[in-house]
């Protein structure tokens, strides 16, 4: 009877196990397969999210963008345009030596308008011409900042002028391009090396890259710290290279963008682009 009972003991049927084997593979590579398919259809969603993050973005810059272009259009001359020099967005030897007076005078404690007419004056009298320059006396010098009216300074400035053209011509005979080849083309470098020149400090140096990177390239993207304060009251936030991507990357955009901020802060017209 025992042996029977054992026999009743049912051995596992070779086609039933076989049958729970590939039942147990199917659904095993069903499992798979749907796995698979959540993380395609995860991955497939996860653009739109970025679609949507994108076109905000898109919104913020395309505001900007417009309030560059109103800029432009409204304040965005070129730096050197009313001087009267040819090609004032070239890199000649005069145009640069003109951007130095610029930033040499404008830098100063004193009116704007009296610095950018004094600038002037230095301009009518043909000092861009290195050669001019040099051969001009501390009184003449002295005469014509009188003129633009800048007398608190005149004394101090002519004998920057005169040191200036000397060290224009022995340093780099002649040519204020060959500091920007001294410098590599590398803006940190232009800048130390524009602090060797008597009667420009800090500001200076920055009103001058603000002013040149049009025909210097290298000093692009640049706004300096007070315009960048104008620039977020404009609406064009304080990411510099955001704002640089408003101008799609052009230096004498870039530059023209600066002369209209400077504009605006000083003529207080910020309201206008609030």
């Amino acid at each position: 009877m025992a042996r029977t009972r054992g026999q009743a003991r049912q051995e596992p049927d070779e086609g039933s196990s076989k049958h729970d084997e590939t039942t147990l593979s199917e659904s095993k590579k069903r499992s798979q397969s749907e796995i698979e398919q959540d993380k395609k259809g995860t991955k497939a969603k996860q653009p739109a999210r970025k679609k949507q993050k994108s076109g905000g973005s898109n919104l913020v810059e395309d505001s900007m963008k417009s309030k560059t272009d109103s800029l432009l259009s409204k304040y965005g001359s070129l730096p050197l345009a009313s001087l009267g020099l040819p090609s004032p967005s070239s890199s000649t030897p005069e145009n640069v030596l003109a951007l130095v007076y610029n930033a040499m005078l404008t830098s100063a404690r004193i009116s704007h308008e009296l610095a950018y007419k004094s600038v002037k004056c230095l301009i009518d009298a043909g000092y861009q011409d290195i050669e001019a320059l040099s051969k001009s006396t501390w009184q003449e010098r002295t005469e014509l900042l009188t003129r633009g009216g800048y007398t608190r300074y005149r004394e101090k400035t002519a004998t920057a002028l005169g040191d200036l053209a000397d060290f224009v011509n022995d340093k780099y005979g002649g040519d204020l391009n060959r500091l920007l080849e001294e410098a590599n083309s590398s803006a940190a470098q232009v800048r130390r090396l524009l602090k060797e020149i008597k009667g420009i400090g800090n500001v200076g140096i920055d009103i001058f890259c603000d002013t040149a990177q049009g025909i210097w390239p290298c000093l692009a993207p640049f706004i300096d710290p007070r315009s960048m304060k104008t620039a977020q009251q404009c609406g064009l936030g304080e990411d510099l290279n955001a704002i640089w991507e408003t101008t799609n990357k052009d230096p004498e955009r870039m530059c023209r963008l600066a002369a209209a901020l400077t504009t605006v802060r000083l003529e207080k017209k910020e309201k206008e682009f609030a």
